[in-house]
C-alpha cells in the first residue's frame, strides 16, 4: 500500500494519498477535482545518521561527499 504524491491540474494543490490498488479513485484534497497527476517520487534510505536520496545515486556516484544528495538531515 504505497503513498503516492499527486498534483491537481485544476488548482495546482499538491498532496499525498495512500493507494490500495490501481482502481482506487484519486481526487484533489483541496477542490475535489478528479483531474490529478501522480508526481514522480524519490526513494530515500537512511545510512547511519544520514539520509541518502535516489537522485544521482547518492555519494557512491560522485564520490565528493558534499553534493545535495549526500546532505544529512
Amino acid at each position: 500500500m504505497p503513498i503516492y504524491e499527486y498534483r491537481c491540474l485544476r488548482c495546482e494543490h499538491e498532496f499525498e494519498k495512500l493507494v490500495f490498488n490501481s482502481s482506487t479513485p484519486v481526487v484533489c484534497t483541496a477542490c475535489g477535482a478528479d483531474q490529478v497527476i501522480r508526481k514522480p517520487s524519490l526513494f530515500a534510505s537512511k545510512s547511519g545518521s544520514r539520509f541518502v536520496s535516489s537522485v544521482g545515486g547518492g555519494c557512491s556516484t560522485c564520490g565528493g561527499g558534499s553534493c545535495a544528495s549526500c546532505a544529512s538531515y
